[in-house]
């Protein structure tokens, strides 16, 4: 019987993520908890549906554009859950292996190959611990005393397979959520089932994502997959019912995956023409990080944005004023060294420091959603902006001619 190209994709493209087997839906593991607590637990669905109204109205807002042009640095904190194996050996990667799966990470979002866009933003192994001692940002913690986890690896929160307890693995080792995004490395997920998944960006103590030890590397395309789902990425082939039907396209904004550049399509689709699409960037989704299919090389604008606009609320935001990758603060200087801000973070005031040429120069501070929050002009080569009656978070301050020069601020 003759096999079609799309059939042979398909099976390439199911075994490449090593989905789970017999008797289980080939879903991503992040989907299938996902689905599992939007009907189970209605504090996280709220927290989802308040999530995408935020998401929403930060990318739609073209004045929030702005931020674009500042690069966002993440601290990531690895845990190791090993079986006992020396260094190097089995499930306990060696350090090396580490520090390259997080420079292909980087170099996937900050877009290296030039085929898709650069998300401007990346991952930082810590430098500082939650107690402020100097570290590599990797921890090893021999998990083989867990039960079940010897034999079955790690059993994601509310799935059936078998496993290790999730909460009592990443109570082995775990860093605070506010400051680090936590990487935990497993030897197994579902006893070889899965090979990743992610929390999507709700918070908790036990916020992050898990991965195989095999897929910790630099070559495999799951990391940046999962990275992506907890920046609030969903899949490129959201909503076809488990490869059963196209995704309702009717308003890419609140369809699908929710991105307008990435066509909607069945997870299978991987071939050179979208059964489900006529729209013209197909590839952004058959060669996206966030598809099935088995190349993968991109992430799209409209990716980028929404990543983008999780970085900057809650629970992400803080994440940006972290400690966990150098001394606090962002320092904002501009390129030609005219103009700067301190402090940053600040408190009640930041203080503009200008260049003679700037006097009599207007600024904006914008609000993460990019609505106009504060007006005022340069009125001398330090002038004080009062912060005092804002909440906390991130603002962006322009300054200048047309308000062409934007800085971040961190408003404690």
């Amino acid at each position: 019987m003759k096999i079609t190209s799309n059939l042979i994709l398909t099976i390439i493209s199911l075994l490449f993520f090593q989905m789970q087997g017999k008797g289980q839906s080939a879903e991503c593991v992040t989907d299938y908890i996902h689905k599992n607590r939007m009907q189970t637990d209605s504090a996280y669905r709220n927290q989802i549906v308040t999530l995408e109204s935020q998401i929403e109205a930060i990318t739609q807002n073209q004045a929030n554009n702005k931020l674009k042009s500042t690069l966002f640095t993440i601290p990531v904190v690895v845990h190791v859950i090993h079986l006992g194996e020396p260094i190097g050996a089995g499930s306990n990667i060696s350090d090396i292996q580490i520090q390259q799966a997080i420079a292909g990470l980087n170099n996937r979002f900050r877009n290296v190959n030039g085929l898709g866009v650069d998300v401007e933003l990346e991952f930082c192994l810590a430098s500082k611990d939650p107690n402020g001692n100097s570290t590599n940002g990797i921890n090893r913690v021999d998990g083989s005393s867990i039960p079940n986890y010897s034999a079955n690896g790690i059993k994601p929160t509310g799935n059936t397979c078998s496993g290790a307890v999730e909460t009592a693995i990443k109570d082995l080792k775990r860093w605070p959520v506010s400051d680090y995004y936590n990487i935990w490395v497993v030897s197994k997920i579902c006893n070889g089932g899965f090979v990743g998944y992610a929390s999507y960006p709700v918070g908790g103590l036990y916020d992050g994502l898990v991965i195989v030890s095999t897929s910790m590397t630099s070559t495999s395309g799951t990391l940046p997959h999962e990275v992506g789902h907890g920046f609030f990425l969903y899949h490129t082939f959201n909503g076809d019912g488990g490869n059963v039907s196209c995704p309702i396209d009717t308003n890419c904004i609140i369809n699908g995956d929710r991105i307008c550049d990435t066509p909607p399509h069945k997870q299978g689709d991987c071939a050179t023409t979208n059964p489900c699409s006529s729209a013209s960037e197909w590839d952004n989704s058959r060669y996206n990080y966030m598809s099935y299919c088995p190349l993968v090389t991109r992430f799209a604008q409209g990716q980028k944005d929404r990543i983008r606009a999780t970085a900057i609320v809650s629970p992400r935001a803080s994440l940006l004023t972290s400690v966990g990758c150098g001394p606090l603060g962002i320092n904002e200087i501009s390129s030609n060294n005219i103009f700067s801000i301190f402090p940053n973070p600040a408190q009640s005031v930041i203080n503009v420091k200008a260049d003679i040429k700037l006097l009599g120069s207007s600024y904006v501070v914008y609000d993460n959603t990019g609505k106009t929050i504060l007006k005022g002009t340069i009125t001398s080569e330090t002038t004080i902006i009062e912060l005092g009656n804002l909440s906390g978070g991130i603002y962006l301050l322009s300054v200048g001619e047309n308000l062409k020069q934007s800085f971040k601020v961190i408003k404690e």
